[in-house]
């Protein structure tokens, strides 16, 4: 008999295209990993790898073997889903990556609507984990995280993007700011140009890191925006709770406003459709699409993200 986990390691190798991505994920050292890999091209009698540059490329006969443990780990893993799915003593788990930028609290209420969805004793366990693209990206190709949720769209071919969330980008202050002028921001033309004039206004910001930010900035440039930073945040919810404080103005995504806060602390300026549109993508591995609890989630995203416009 091969050593199944020699196999493994092979698998995990040749799809990831690299031994230092394989060994990343695998959490083992490179030389660990390479050494297994020799290990079992001797018990096959068989070179898997050639060099070409510094990533490793199957050769004819690794590509044969590739295709037998792909069908042989991929149908283990169509086996466990079909356990956990259709036996209803063992508790389905649903692994949720989401991106550094997302909002926590949209996430957190597209989950919460998710498992409403079911009944006590059909309702998943659901795991959220937060990480770079990158690193979100690797484990949902892997096959790690179910779905993840992201501001960018996938053009991985292993990947499907499930959903869009397309919200209005809206100025927002507290609603005891003073403006300058009488229109008190209803307008979109009169908020921007009272903010313009206001060389002393305070701003809130997302970090320079966020996407968010670089559309801000972009924005600030075309309409000759003024006035200075005076914090700023890689979360979100500091953000919100700073606009409501009175500390400054800030441009927030709808959806990242949870619609209690909207109603009691916080004035929205200019046009209801907003001054651009900001997108959030729900995100899953091709072979994931047919789950039937991954429609379910993608479902309660696309309510939520209407729900909160």
């Amino acid at each position: 008999m091969y050593n199944f986990n020699h196999l493994y390691y092979f698998y995990v190798t040749a799809k990831s295209g690299s031994v230092m991505s394989a060994s990343k994920h695998l959490r083992i050292s490179q030389p660990s990993l390479s050494s297994q890999l020799k290990t079992l091209e001797r018990a096959l009698d068989i070179k898997l790898f050639h060099k070409v540059g510094r990533a490793n490329q199957l050769t004819q006969a690794g590509a044969v073997i590739y295709g037998f443990c792909r069908q042989m780990f991929e149908i283990s893993e169509e086996m466990s889903e079909v356990i956990l799915q259709r036996l209803p003593t063992v508790t389905r788990r649903i692994h949720i990556g989401v991106s550094d930028e997302v909002e926590r609290s949209f996430v957190v209420e597209v989950v919460s609507h998710f498992l409403r969805k079911h009944s006590l004793a059909l309702r998943p366990r659901v795991t959220i984990v937060a990480g770079t693209e990158n690193q979100l990206v690797e484990r949902l190709k892997f096959r790690e995280l179910d779905v993840i949720i992201t501001e960018l769209a996938m053009k991985d071919p292993e990947l499907m993007n499930l959903s869009r969330a397309e919200a209005p980008v809206v100025l927002v202050c507290s609603k005891t700011w003073k403006f300058q002028s009488k229109g008190r921001g209803k307008n979109s033309s009169i908020a921007i140009k009272d903010i313009i004039s206001g060389n002393a206004n305070q701003w809130v910001m997302p970090s320079n890191k966020f996407k968010l930010r670089a559309e801000i900035n972009h924005f600030f440039e075309a309409n000759e925006l003024k006035g200075r930073v005076v914090i700023e945040s890689d979360m979100m919810a500091s953000l919100v709770r700073s606009v409501i404080d009175g500390i400054g103005l800030a441009f927030f995504p709808l959806i990242y406003i949870p619609k209690d806060l909207r109603k009691k602390f916080l004035r929205i300026l200019g046009p209801k459709n907003g001054y651009w549109k900001y997108r959030v993508w729900l995100v899953c591995n091709h072979q994931s699409h047919g789950d039937p609890f991954i429609q379910s989630f993608a479902q309660s995203f696309k309510e939520v993200s209407d729900d909160s416009l």
